[in-house]
């Protein structure tokens, strides 16, 4: 895994880009369903799955049943692997792999896997760039 200096973590609001990432939030991401399509709303796709790292350690990513062998099935839920998905389109593939990667490490449940969790923010930095340079975001005009 890389070592990449960050200033510090979206989810403490200390992210290298906090000040757009807020920006972003306020103008691209609605209060339900889904952003618009493309770089909005693979930035609503991380930030739902950091969400359920960070205040769940990935409780709802991962959906586990008794498969009556005494070991549990563990597979990742609909409702995330659409998320992760979407974010290949917006990723670069070594940042995705490495994404997926760790993301394995995260099945057994209620865990925050081994270590790499900085990935999230490395990929919020990433997509923030790209909604940087294509200038989505309304500069906002104080009187």
């Amino acid at each position: 895994m890389s070592k990449v200096t960050y200033k510090g973590s979206y989810w403490d609001n200390d992210g290298k880009y906090q000040e757009q990432y807020n920006k972003a939030w306020k103008q691209l991401i609605p209060a339900s369903g889904e952003a618009e399509d493309g770089l909005p709303e693979a930035l609503r796709a991380i930030s739902r799955i950091g969400y359920d790292y960070y205040n769940n350690g990935f409780c709802n990513l991962w959906d586990r049943w008794d498969s009556g062998d005494g070991y549990d099935e563990v597979e990742m839920s609909q409702f995330y692997e659409d998320f992760v998905s979407y974010l290949r389109g917006y990723v670069p593939s070594h940042l995705y792999n490495e994404f997926k990667g760790w993301l394995q490490t995260t099945k057994n449940g209620c865990d925050w896997g081994s270590g790499g969790d900085d990935i999230i923010d490395r990929i919020i930095d990433h997509i923030m760039e790209g909604i940087i340079r294509d200038g989505l975001l309304e500069e906002v005009l104080v009187d």
